[in-house]
C-alpha cells in the first residue's frame, strides 16, 4: 500500500510539473528547502561530534535547564526534530527521564519558531545570490576525510540550499499571480481559523516540516495570496501537523520514546485548543504586541513571525507547570504491550508490599519461578527434555538418546525468561525492604536475592559450553563424547535431584541439601582429577590437546554452574526447612509451564 501511495505521487508530480510551471516552482522550492534542512541537521550532527548528546546530558538537571537547552539548541539548527529525535533516543536509553525529556522538547517547540523570523528576514533579500556560493563552499569541505571538515560542508550545504529553497517558493507564488491564490477560499472569524488551522497542519504532516510549511504561508502572505488572519491560523497549524515528524521518530522507540511523542502531542493540541478558543482575543494580542515592539502594522509577515513565537512562549509558560502531572498521566495510561516471551512475575504485587510476611513469601515464590525458567533452559541446552530429568530413567540411558531440542538460543532466552525476571525481583525486593525492621526477615531478603542472582549467573556461564556440549557429545570419538556426556550427567543429576526435593518431606529436604552443600566441595575441588583424566588420554593419543583444553574449560564451566545452582537450591530449602513444620505442605507454586 506504501509503495502504490508512492507511486501515485510521484505521478501527480510529474503531472505538476508538466502542466503548471508555478506551482513546479513552489513544489521544487519545498524539496530543496527539506534537503537543505536535513543536510543542516546532518552537518551539526557531525560537526557537534557528540557535543550536542554532552550538553544535552549535563544541560537537563532542572526543568528551566532542560527549555532552555532544547530552544537554544533549535534556534542553532533550526532542526526541531534533530533535537527531539536525539531526547528520543536519551530517554529510551534511560540517560534522562521523562520530565526533563518533556522540557526539552516544549524548549524545542519554542525556538522552532525563530525559523518563521529567519523566513521573514530572507524574504526581504535577495537570497539566491548567497545559496549557491554556499552550496559550492560546503560541497568542497565536504569532500575532505577531517570530520570537522564535512561536518562544517554539511552546514554550509543546509543554509545554501535552505536559501535557495525560499527563493524558489518565493519567486513562485510571485509569478504565479491568481492562479495559486488562497485569499479567495478566505473565511472570517472561527471558521477561518479552524478551516486554515487544519490546511497548516495537513500540509505540515505531508511534507514533515514546519519550516517548509511556513514558508508557503508567509510568503504566500508576502505576495498578498493569503490573509492575515487565515495565516495567523495556518502558523498554528504547522504546530499541530509537526508532531508527525516526533511521532514517527518514536515508533522505534522504546516506550519512554512513545511517552515523549505523546506528551509533546499534548503540549502542541493544548495549546491549538486555547488559541483556536480564544483566537480573536490572541489577534488583538499579536497587533497589540507587534505595535509595542515597532512592528510596522502593515508588516503582516512580521506580525505571523511574532505570533508564532508568542503562542509558543504561551503554552511552555502553562503547560511546563503541569510536567509532573503530564508524566504522572503518562505512565498511568501509555504501557508497553506485553511481550508473550517475556516471563512476567506471577507473585509480585505490590499492593502487598507494605506487608513484610506477604512480601516475603512473594518473593520466594518468584525465586522459584525463576528456579523453573533456569531449570527449563539448562536441561533444554543439555539436550534432555524436561521430562527425562523428572524421571527414573538411568542417566547414562538417557545420553544415548537423540539431542532433545535444536539449538537453543540462550542470549535470548537469557534476555527474556531470566533477565526480566530477575530485574523484576530486585526492584519489588528493594523497595520490600524498606518496610522490614526485622533482622532475620532482612537477613532472609538479602539471601533470596543472592539465590537469583546465583541462578541468572548459572545460565549466563552455560552460554559459554553451549557449543563445546552439543559438538563433542556427539563426537564419533568415543572417549571425547564420553568426557562430555559425563558433564551432562553430572549436571543432570543435580537439577534431578533439585527435582526431587520438590517431593520431599523435610526431613529429607533436610538430608538432601545436606548431600548437595558436600556436592559443592566436590566441584570445588576436582580440577586435579580432571586434569589427570585429560592428560592420561592425551598421552595416549585418544584426543587431541585442543580438545583437551576445550574439555578442562568446559569441566571448569560445568563445575560453576553447579556451584551456583547448589547456592540457589540451599537458599531456597533452607529456609523452607525451618518452616516445614508449620507449613506441611507445597502448594506447587515450584512447579512452572515452560517452553523455550
Amino acid at each position: 500500500m506504501r509503495q502504490v501511495g508512492l507511486a501515485v505521487g510521484i505521478v501527480l508530480l510529474l503531472y505538476f510539473f508538466s502542466t503548471n510551471a508555478e506551482l513546479s516552482q513552489i513544489l521544487a522550492g519545498v524539496a530543496i528547502l527539506l534537503f537543505g534542512i536535513s543536510s543542516l541537521g546532518n552537518g551539526f550532527k557531525s560537526f557537534s561530534d557528540g557535543l550536542l548528546e554532552k550538553v544535552l546530558k549535563k544541560s537537563t538537571s532542572t526543568t528551566p535547564k532542560s527549555i532552555t537547552f532544547g530552544t537554544i539548541a533549535t534556534v542553532i539548527m533550526q532542526s526541531s526534530t534533530l533535537v527531539s529525535v536525539i531526547s528520543i533516543s536519551f530517554l529510551s536509553a534511560g540517560l534522562i527521564t521523562l520530565a526533563r525529556g518533556l522540557g526539552v522538547v516544549f524548549g524545542a517547540n519554542l525556538g522552532n519558531s525563530a525559523g518563521s523570523w529567519i523566513i521573514v528576514g530572507l524574504s526581504n533579500i535577495k537570497i539566491s545570490d548567497l545559496a549557491l556560493p554556499l552550496v559550492v563552499v560546503g560541497a568542497l569541505l565536504s569532500l575532505q576525510k577531517a570530520k570537522l571538515y564535512k561536518g562544517l560542508g554539511g552546514v554550509f550545504i543546509g543554509l545554501g540550499f535552505f536559501f535557495l529553497g525560499v527563493a524558489y517558493i518565493k519567486d513562485g507564488f510571485s509569478a504565479s499571480g491568481d492562479m495559486i491564490n488562497f485569499a479567495q477560499f478566505s473565511a472570517d472569524g472561527y471558521l477561518g481559523a479552524f478551516i486554515f488551522c487544519g490546511v497548516g497542519a495537513l500540509l505540515t504532516g505531508i511534507v514533515q516540516s514546519s519550516h517548509a510549511t511556513l514558508a508557503m504561508i508567509l510568503l504566500a502572505l508576502s505576495a498578498g495570496q493569503l490573509t492575515y488572519e487565515n495565516a495567523l491560523a495556518a502558523t498554528l497549524g504547522t504546530s499541530v501537523g509537526g508532531v508527525v515528524t516526533a511521532v514517527v521518530a518514536s515508533l522505534s522507540a522504546n516506550i519512554e520514546g512513545k511517552k515523549l511523542a505523546i506528551g509533546n502531542c499534548v503540549f502542541n493540541f493544548t495549546i491549538a485548543i486555547i488559541v483556536l478558543a480564544l483566537f480573536p482575543l490572541f489577534v488583538q494580542l499579536v497587533n497589540f504586541g507587534s505595535s509595542t515592539f515597532g512592528i510596522a502594522e502593515d508588516n503582516y509577515a512580521l506580525k505571523v513571525a511574532f505570533f508564532h513565537t508568542l503562542f509558543n512562549l504561551i503554552a511552555v509558560l502553562i503547560i511546563s507547570p503541569f510536567i509532573p502531572q503530564i508524566v504522572a498521566f503518562l505512565d498511568k495510561t501509555v504501557k508497553a504491550p506485553k511481550d508473550k516471551d517475556i516471563s512476567a512475575p506471577e507473585f509480585l504485587k505490590y499492593e502487598i508490599i507494605e506487608y513484610p510476611d506477604e512480601a516475603l513469601n512473594a518473593i520466594e515464590n518468584e525465586i522459584k519461578h525463576l528456579y523453573d525458567n533456569a531449570f527449563a533452559i539448562i536441561v533444554h541446552t543439555l539436550g534432555f527434555s524436561r521430562e527425562d530429568i523428572r524421571s527414573q530413567e538411568e542417566l547414562s540411558e538417557l545420553v544415548k538418546k537423540p539431542w532433545y531440542k535444536g539449538d537453543v538460543d540462550i542470549d535470548y532466552l537469557y534476555q527474556k525468561k531470566i533477565k526480566a525476571l530477575f530485574d523484576a525481583i530486585m526492584d519489588f525486593s528493594s523497595e520490600a525492604q524498606a518496610y522490614i525492621d526485622d533482622q532475620s526477615r532482612i537477613e532472609r531478603v538479602y539471601s533470596l536475592k543472592v539465590a537469583a542472582r546465583s541462578l541468572l549467573e548459572a545460565v549466563k556461564i552455560l552460554k559459554l559450553a553451549q557449543k563445546n556440549l552439543k559438538t563433542y557429545s556427539t563426537s564419533p570419538n568415543p572417549a571425547l563424547s564420553g568426557l562430555y556426556n559425563t558433564l551432562r550427567m553430572e549436571l543432570a543429576e543435580l537439577l534431578r535431584s533439585g527435582e526431587d526435593l520438590k517431593k520431599m518431606t523435610p526431613e529429607n529436604i533436610a538430608l538432601i541439601v545436606s548431600q548437595l552443600n558436600e556436592a559443592k566441595k566436590f566441584f570445588e575441588v576436582r580440577d586435579k582429577e580432571a586434569l589427570s583424566k585429560v592428560e592420561a588420554l592425551i598421552s595416549e593419543k585418544k584426543i587431541t590437546v585442543s580438545q583437551g583444553t576445550s574439555v578442562l574449560n568446559d569441566s571448569s564451566f560445568i563445575d560453576n554452574i553447579s556451584k551456583e545452582i547448589i547456592e540457589a537450591i540451599r537458599i531456597i530449602y533452607a529456609h523452607f526447612v525451618q518452616r516445614a513444620t508449620a507449613d506441611d505442605q507445597d502448594d506447587g507454586s515450584f512447579e512452572r509451564e515452560y517452553d523455550s
